[in-house]
């Protein structure tokens, strides 16, 4: 009866074994995100999934205790180490967990000022990408770009960047709902079509599609310069500008 009875609680001390790992192993990733791109990281990334303008004021509310957050931390790590022996087991989980929460605030801040993580409009633009892939038919708007007459954009001057209203955009341009879309000349006179979102206040981020030889240029790292992402070989993502 005893060999039955060990031969019966074998299995379940394995599951349990098995429940731990699987919650260290998508905790560990989990602590990493929290602590290396914050709660306004996170809200960005999601954010982009959507391509959602909603994201921006959700990230003023949760960034308003940001700087207490910065000067608290630092003073509830010594406060932690000085009481710890005399906490209770409430009182330091509660200390545990106020530290894990003011760390993903701080910790993302210092790394952006420090440049060795990304701001909330790049881990935006990440899910963005994320978002275009999901929802875009590439391969629709570059045939309805190869039908455009270079002609029409360009002039005695040169290139000449037209806007189109809504009438003039096929269903896969119209149904992505982008600000604005721009028609205009690549380098070697070929038509493209520029597809923005954004505003003066927060960045500017979209899609430019053109031929299927289309390069897609290097990035500019200057503040003013245009970060890239390929999406097709006929596309890319750009943010910034």
């Amino acid at each position: 009866m005893g060999e039955g009875t060990e031969h019966n609680t074998l299995p379940e001390s394995r599951r349990g074994l098995l429940r731990h790992a699987l919650v260290v192993a998508g905790a560990v990733p989990a602590l990493a995100a929290w602590f290396v791109w914050g709660p306004l990281g996170i809200v960005s990334y999601v954010g982009g999934l959507f391509n959602s303008m909603l994201t921006f004021m959700v990230l003023l509310l949760v960034a308003l205790p940001t700087p207490a957050a910065v000067i608290g931390l630092p003073v509830l790590v010594v406060y932690t180490a000085c009481t710890w022996r005399r906490q209770t087991r409430s009182g330091r989980r509660s200390l545990i967990l106020w530290m894990v929460a003011t760390a993903g605030l701080a910790c993302p801040f210092c790394l952006g000022l420090a440049g060795l993580s990304p701001s909330p409009f790049d881990m935006f633009v990440r899910g963005f990408v994320r978002y275009v892939e999901r929802r875009a038919d590439i391969g629709a708007i570059q045939g309805w770009v190869s039908t455009l007459d270079p002609n029409e954009l360009a002039d005695e001057y040169g290139t000449v960047e037209k806007l189109l209203a809504d009438s003039d955009q096929p269903p896969a341009v119209k149904r992505l709902s982008a600000n604005s879309v721009m028609a205009m000349l690549d380098d070697r006179g070929h038509p493209m079509v520029r597809l923005l979102w954004g505003s003066g206040m927060i960045g500017h981020w979209g899609i430019m599609v053109g031929r299927k030889d289309m390069a897609m240029p290097p990035s500019d790292a200057s503040d003013s310069g245009e970060h890239r992402f390929p999406l097709a070989p006929e596309a890319y993502i750009w943010s910034g500008g």
